[in-house]
């Protein structure tokens, strides 16, 4: 049995940093996402193996705190664990790793495996009841629970789009960084200038599909707090929550 922790070896290319020269946050999530994959496949729950069952792994929510950005040409160690197994949902846990030992910064995941036929959650314990062998208890995750990011009053419009080729997954649904990307995108470069991301949360509530057209709303809850909400006609498609610092 392999090690219920892996850990993963990445490194920020100068093509994956914005304009200050950092890796932007939808870099540090896909390094999270493929941590995940890797982890999940050499484990014997990965892409190729769950297919042959019709089911496939849907990311439900992502939280994400980070307290320094690497930059260009640095190398880091991305760990992650099974926290938990329910029902429905396991429970993804990440620490991003600098040099030194350095904690760059942590995440907490929570997803649901599905029937690719009906798009439709299983019964994990009833499917892979060994995943829970791989439940770590003893490894600290600093990122509390996911909280609900309701949907609120007073908006305002402020971007919208077709999805498109390039936002289509291997499942054949917008793939879940490109919310993250086009949630970065609503905000000038004063605001990147002056702040960073210190925290991101973000529910996954419907599936984007080619060729909708989507709309983002923001409010600003605070200086430095907001909530965008992502949807399809008056149906929120994912909700995010970004606390700047």
């Amino acid at each position: 049995m392999l090690p219920k922790i892996g850990s993963f070896k990445f490194h920020v290319e100068s093509y994956t940093c914005d304009f200050t020269g950092k890796a932007t946050l939808p870099v540090m999530s896909s390094f999270l996402l493929d941590s995940a994959s890797m982890h999940a496949q050499q484990r014997g729950f990965g892409f190729e193996e769950i297919s042959r069952d019709n089911v496939a792994w849907v990311l439900s929510r992502l939280s994400i705190e980070i307290y320094r950005y690497p930059v260009s040409n640095d190398d880091i160690q991305v760990e992650t664990w099974i926290k938990d197994v329910e029902r429905f949902f396991t429970q993804r846990c990440f620490r991003f790793v600098g040099a030194g030992d350095e904690t760059l910064g942590y995440a907490r995941s929570i997803w649901a495996a599905i029937s690719v036929e009906t798009r439709r959650p299983i019964d994990i314990h009833a499917w892979r009841s060994d995943l829970a062998d791989y439940i770590v208890n003893d490894k600290e995750c600093p990122v509390g629970k996911m909280e609900k990011i309701h949907s609120v009053d007073d908006v305002e419009h402020v971007m919208g789009y077709t999805v498109r080729y390039s936002d289509i997954d291997i499942n054949q649904h917008m793939n879940s960084m490109k919310y993250i990307e086009h949630v970065m995108d609503i905000f000038d470069l004063q605001t990147f200038e002056e702040k960073v991301i210190g925290k991101f949360e973000i529910v996954y509530l419907q599936e984007g599909a080619f060729g909708e057209k989507l709309k983002l709303y923001r409010r600003n809850i605070s200086e430095n707090e907001c909530i965008v909400d992502t949807k399809r006609g008056e149906e929120s498609v994912c909700r995010s929550r970004i606390i700047w610092e």
